[in-house]
C-alpha cells in the first residue's frame, strides 16, 4: 500500500453521489493531512482502487448491486491489511456483529450533523497510523533480522527471558542443529546471569535503562560445555513485544567493535549538524575510509541534470582511477545498484555487462545507495574484496548519511519557503502603504476639492457621477486594504450568534430603505471580526446590487429613490443562509463573481465577494451560491461548527 510520508489518501463509496462527495469534503476539512475521493458504487471503487494507490477506505453497507461486505471481501483478497471503515445508517447488532466477523477495521454508524466526520476523520488517521507503525515495525525487524543474520557473531532475541530468534552464527556458536533448537527456550539456560553469583540476567541490565556493552557472563553450549565470552545487548521490538538483542563475542575482538561502533556514533553526530551536501557527503567518504576501511570511496549526488555527479573522494580513490566519473542514466553498475536501492557487492566488476570502463584497474566494488540523494561508491583492485561485515557496516554508515542528506535538503527548503514568504509579506505590507497613504490622501483631496465645486457649479449630473466615481475608488481601496492585511488570518475563535451579529452589521452598512429578516437563533463558533466583515459585504452587495440592477430598469440616479431589497438570514443544515429578493445573479456567472475584481455590475469593486470567499475558507466552510426562492441571490454556509439552536 503505497503513500505519501504524511498524507492519507482516503476513498469514500456511498450509492448516494452527493453524499459520497460530502464525506470526501468533510474528511478532508477536518484533517489536512486527508486527500479524499468519493464514488458511487463498490464496482467503481474497485476500478479505483486498480489505477491508485489508498491508505483507506470508507464504504456504505446498503448499495445496489456490490454491498459494503461483499466489496469488503473483495478488498480484503487484494490487500488483507487494508483500513476498511464501515460507515452506515444500518445500526444493526447483527450486522455490527458480521462486519466484524468479516474482517472490518471499523464500524461506524451514520447520525445528523457535521461532527460525525471529524470523529470519522480521526478515527481513520488512527487506523492508517497504526497500520504504518506496523508496517514500519515489521520492515525494521526484517531489516534487524538481514543485519544480524549477516553478522559472524552470535546473536540471541528474546521476550521475557524466552529466545525468539538465532542467527547463523549462534547455531554454531550452540553446536544446535538449526535456529529451531535454540528457540523457545529460556535465555538464562544459555547465558547465565552475572559471574559472581548473582541473579542479574541481560534482558534485566537493559530494562534498567543501560546497554550490557562489555558483560561478561559464561555461555552453556548445547554439548554442555561453558565459554567465558563478552555479551553487549540492547532492546528491541521484536513481533510487538518488547524485546533483549544479546550479541555474544570473543573478548579479543571486543575493544575494535566498540571503537569502531563508537566512531559511527561520532560520525553520525558530525553528518547530521552539516548543513550543505558536499559537507556531508565529505563526512562519508572519511568515515568509511577511517571506521569501516573502505580507503578508496567516493561520494556521486544526483545533480540537477539527473547524473549522478562526484562531490566527495578520498585520496585513495583518486590516484586508484584519476578523474571520479560522472553517472548518467543506464550508463553503468553505479547507475543499476542507485536506482535498484539495494547495498550490493560486487566480486569482480570486469564481468558485469554494464561496466562502464572494461579497462578499468579495479576488480571488486562496494555500492551504498543513499537513497534518492546519491550513491557511495568503494574500489579495490583484488577480486571478491568486500564481505558481509563491511556491507553491514556500510549500509548503517549509507542510513545515516541519507538521513543527513535529507536534513540537509528540508532545512534548504524551508530557508527557501521562509524567504518566500518574507518576500510576499514584505509586498504585501508595501502594497497596503500604498494604497493606504499614496492612494488615500489624494483621493481625500479630490473628495474635498468636489464639495467645494458643487457649491459653485450648477452641473447636477456630471458631479453626480464624479461624486459616484470618487465613492467607488474610496471602497476598491476598502476592500484592496481588506485583502492584503487581513488574508486568511483567523485569530481567536469564539461563540457568535447570528442574530446578534447580523443585526449589528445592519447598523454600520448604508442600507437605504433596505428590509432585514432574521429567521434563526442559532450559536456558532466563529472569528467575531471576520464574521462581520463576510455579513457586511453580504449585505452591502445585496443592497448595492439590487439598486443598481433597479436604476438601469427605472432610468433613476439615485439609490435611495428605488424600492429596497429585504435581506434574509436563516439557518441550514450545518450553516446558515444569507438571501435577498433582488434580481439575482445570473447562473454562468456565480463561479466567476468569488474571483478578485470581478463585478457584475458597473460601479462595483468586484472585491466583495472575493472577501467573502476568502473568510469562509478561513474557517474551513463551504460557500455556494444559488438563487433565493424570491429569485434573488442567496449565499449558503456549510461545514460550520454549530453551537446550538
Amino acid at each position: 500500500m503505497g503513500h505519501v510520508a504524511s498524507g492519507i489518501t482516503v476513498l469514500c463509496v456511498d450509492d448516494e453521489p452527493s453524499y459520497a462527495d460530502l464525506i470526501a469534503t468533510h474528511l478532508e476539512r477536518n484533517d489536512e493531512a486527508i486527500d479524499a475521493t468519493g464514488v458511487t458504487s463498490a464496482t467503481d471503487g474497485l476500478s479505483y482502487l486498480d489505477a491508485h494507490d489508498v491508505d483507506c477506505i470508507v464504504s456504505d453497507y446498503d448499495m445496489p448491486g456490490i454491498d459494503g461486505l461483499e466489496f469488503l471481501e473483495a478488498v480484503r483478497a487484494r490487500d488483507p491489511d487494508m483500513p476498511f471503515l464501515l460507515f452506515t445508517s444500518q445500526g444493526s447488532e447483527s450486522l455490527a456483529s458480521e462486519a466484524v466477523t468479516a474482517g472490518v477495521t471499523d464500524y461506524i454508524q451514520k447520525v445528523q450533523g457535521s461532527q460525525q466526520y471529524a470523529v470519522l476523520a480521526q478515527r481513520i488517521r488512527n487506523t492508517v497510523e497504526r497500520v504504518r507503525a506496523k508496517a514500519t515495525a515489521d520492515t525494521a525487524q526484517e531489516r534487524t533480522k538481514r543485519i544480524l543474520d549477516a553478522t559472524s557473531d552470535a546473536a540471541l532475541i528474546s521476550v521475557a527471558d524466552t529466545v525468539v530468534y538465532a542467527n547463523p552464527a549462534a547455531v554454531e556458536f550452540f553446536g544446535a542443529a538449526d535456529s529451531d533448537d535454540l528457540c523457545d527456550r529460556p535465555l538464562t539456560d544459555l547465558v547465565e546471569p552475572t559471574t559472581d553469583g548473582g541473579t542479574e540476567t541481560v534482558e534485566r541490565v537493559v530494562e534498567n535503562g543501560q546497554t550490557a556493552g562489555q558483560v561478561s557472563r559464561t555461555i552453556r553450549t548445547l554439548a554442555g560445555n561453558s565459554v567465558q565470552a563478552s555479551v553487549t545487548a540492547c532492546d528491541v521490538t521484536w513481533d510487538g513485544e518488547d524485546g533483549t538483542v544479546s550479541v555474544i563475542s570473543d573478548r579479543g575482538d571486543t575493544d575494535e567493535r566498540e571503537q569502531r561502533l563508537e566512531a559511527l556514533h561520532e560520525a553520525t553526530r558530525q553528518l547530521m549538524a552539516a548543513e550543505v551536501h558536499n559537507e556531508v557527503a565529505g563526512i562519508g567518504v572519511n568515515a568509511a575510509a577511517e571506521i569501516i576501511g573502505l580507503d578508496a570511496n567516493a561520494v556521486h549526488l544526483l545533480n540537477d541534470d539527473g547524473e549522478l555527479e562526484p562531490v566527495a573522494a578520498t585520496a585513495s580513490a583518486r590516484e586508484l582511477v584519476g578523474d571520479i566519473p560522472t553517472f548518467g542514466p543506464g550508463d553503468s553498475i553505479a547507475w543499476r545498484v542507485y536506482e535498484r536501492g539495494e547495498a550490493t557487492a560486487v566480486p569482480d566488476v570486469r564481468l558485469e555487462e554494464d561496466v562502464q570502463n572494461p579497462e578499468t584497474p579495479i576488480r571488486s566494488e562496494l555500492y551504498l545507495p543513499l537513497g534518492e540523494h546519491g550513491i557511495l561508491i568503494a574500489a579495490s583492485t583484488t577480486v571478491d574484496a568486500f564481505d558481509e561485515a563491511d556491507i553491514v557496516a556500510g549500509r548503517v554508515l549509507a542510513a545515516n548519511m541519507e538521513a543527513a542528506l535529507a536534513a540537509v535538503e528540508r532545512d534548504r527548503q524551508l530557508r527557501d519557503r521562509e524567504q518566500e514568504l518574507s518576500t510576499q509579506n514584505d509586498r504585501l505590507e508595501q502594497f497596503a502603504t500604498v494604497v493606504s497613504h499614496d492612494l488615500r490622501n489624494p483621493l481625500n483631496v479630490a473628495i474635498g476639492r468636489l464639495g467645494a465645486l458643487k457649491e459653485e457649479c450648477d452641473d447636477d449630473s456630471n458631479m453626480a457621477a464624479i461624486e459616484q466615481a470618487l465613492e467607488r475608488m474610496q471602497a476598491l481601496i476598502d476592500d484592496l486594504l481588506l485583502l492584503a492585511r487581513t488574508g486568511d488570518d483567523i485569530t481567536e475563535m469564539e461563540t457568535v450568534a447570528l442574530a446578534t451579529a447580523v443585526e449589528d452589521c445592519w447598523e454600520v452598512v448604508d442600507t437605504g430603505d433596505a428590509t432585514l429578516v432574521v429567521d434563526t437563533d442559532r450559536k456558532i463558533q466563529a472569528d467575531m471580526t471576520r464574521l462581520k466583515q463576510l455579513l457586511e459585504n453580504l449585505i452591502r452587495n445585496a443592497v448595492e446590487h439590487s439598486a443598481t440592477d433597479s436604476r438601469i430598469q427605472s432610468g433613476g440616479t439615485d439609490k435611495h429613490d428605488i424600492p429596497g431589497v429585504t435581506v434574509t438570514i436563516s439557518e441550514i443544515p450545518g450553516g446558515f443562509a444569507v438571501s435577498d429578493d433582488g434580481t439575482g445573479i445570473p447562473e454562468a456567472d456565480r463561479e466567476a463573481v468569488f474571483e478578485s475584481g470581478y463585478s457584475t455590475t458597473t460601479d462595483g469593486t468586484g472585491f466583495g465577494l472575493s472577501i467573502i470567499s476568502q473568510i469562509a475558507a478561513a474557517h474551513g466552510w463551504t460557500v455556494t451560491l444559488t438563487e433565493s426562492d424570491a429569485g434573488g441571490a442567496r449565499f449558503e454556509f456549510t461545514g460550520v461548527d454549530v453551537v446550538s439552536e
